[in-house]
């Protein structure tokens, strides 16, 4: 868009975008309340094993009997109410130091033994507490004589640590370790970040600003950036189709006066398509941070979009950032190979009369919508509708209602609105 000296853009063709186990359970009062001799199966184990010993009481104790504390949950534990075994069943097993094995809630020696609290399948025996088959980190405690040993730490291992996460902030697991209350911290949950959401970037627009210090226009452009202080702007400046060939006091001061309103201001260089030598470039950008220090980016026209000029590009690009001139923007002014993402800070992939069609712009919404701007000319209208839709895969969005033969000679008409619009 060499519209200073107007010499006619070479049209390039657009490449397009190649862009638990089952747990049985035993009947609940084989012999009574004593732990006769006989071996009873199920959870109380053997009299010899798990209280029945006659030293202990075990002959017709009411906790050497076989009590169904020792089955699944946190009632592992079961220690005997009036006899039985010191710690109800035998210390090996009953007493797991898993979480379900506490004598906290199943086997405390006042209710432990019998058939209400500890041995009864409400608390800690079957299928209460934490007995069945949870899918918290509690889990499921596998069955055996009178509390066998738990499976991992309390049981069946969670999935995950509290749950399965989905999205950045997916899981929300509740309680310590998943004990035995009906999974709460085992269960799959969705967080509130859990899934993620298209959302527009933040936008602002590019302006070639192709006019001298004193016309009108730059004046425009700073009030409506200091009445829209959160829209990025970023003024092309363009003495004489690059720096021109003396420093101009006109610039200087209009430059600090763009950036006093906090507009972003960069030099416009042209590169020829990639015809013009790394050397001639790189003396031409050197030549703006001598007239112009306070500079903050360059600007190459006249971009190639051949996949064998990326490498020139990036060249340039990292040559004016080691200079200080940190912000580098190219102008194709169509479609590009994704090769070119990243080459330049920022590419204008769009300089034609007219909105381009939202297909074209959405080829590229693999990439952040920094990597890419539009400047449509000949809108004759303010169009927000364009501008919402287009931000999702652009960050750049410059419409002028200016036309041929130089639609860079003016700021448009409804810059403000623009502003707002990118707001």
């Amino acid at each position: 868009m060499r519209f200073r000296g107007f010499v006619a853009v070479v049209a390039l063709s657009v490449i397009p975008l190649a862009l638990g186990c089952a747990q049985s359970e035993i009947g609940p009062g084989a012999e009574g309340t004593g732990g006769s001799s006989a071996a009873v199966s199920g959870s109380g184990g053997s009299a010899t094993d798990r209280g029945g010993s006659p030293s202990t009481g075990g002959d017709s104790a009411t906790g050497g009997a076989r009590a169904t504390g020792g089955a699944t949950g946190l009632g592992g534990t079961v220690t005997t109410a009036t006899g039985g075994h010191a710690t109800g069943g035998s210390p090996a097993t009953g007493g797991s130091t898993g979480t379900g094995g506490s004598p906290a809630t199943g086997g405390s020696p006042a209710t432990g033994g019998s058939t209400d609290t500890g041995g009864s399948t409400d608390t800690g025996g079957s299928t209460g507490t934490g007995g069945s088959s949870v899918t918290g980190t509690g889990g499921r405690i596998s069955t055996g004589a009178a509390g066998s040993p738990v499976t991992g730490t309390g049981g069946h291992s969670s999935t995950g640590a509290g749950g399965a996460s989905t999205g950045a902030a997916g899981h929300t697991s509740t309680g310590s370790g998943g004990s035995s209350a009906g999974g709460a911290a085992g269960s799959t949950a969705t967080g509130t970040g859990g899934t993620s959401s298209t959302t527009s970037a933040a936008a602002g627009t590019i302006v070639p600003l192709y006019t001298d210090p004193g016309d009108p226009s730059w004046n425009a452009i700073v009030a409506a950036a200091e009445a829209h202080p959160t829209v990025p702007v970023v003024a092309i400046v363009n003495p004489n189709d690059g720096p021109g060939g003396s420093k101009s006091s006109g610039y200087t001061t209009g430059i600090a006066g763009l950036q006093a309103a906090g507009i972003k201001v960069i030099g416009y260089v042209a590169t020829g398509y990639g015809s013009h030598s790394i050397a001639s470039m790189e003396a031409e950008i050197d030549t703006w941070k001598s007239f112009y220090p306070t500079l903050q980016g360059i600007f190459f026209d006249e971009q190639s979009n051949a996949t064998a000029d990326v490498a020139h590009y990036q060249t340039l690009s990292q040559y004016a950032k080691s200079v200080g001139l940190s912000y580098t923007v190219g102008n194709p002014g169509t479609g590009v190979p994704t090769a070119y993402v990243g080459a330049v800070d920022t590419m204008l992939i769009y300089e034609s009369d007219g909105v381009p069609a939202m297909s074209d712009l959405s080829a590229y919404a693999a990439y952040a919508p920094s990597n890419f701007g539009v400047i449509p000319y000949a809108v004759s209208a303010m169009n927000s509708t364009f501008v919402q839709q287009a931000r999702k895969y652009v960050q750049y969005i410059y419409l002028t209602n200016d036309d041929l033969p130089n639609p860079w000679d003016s700021l448009t008409s409804y810059f403000a609105q623009l502003l707002a619009a990118l707001e």
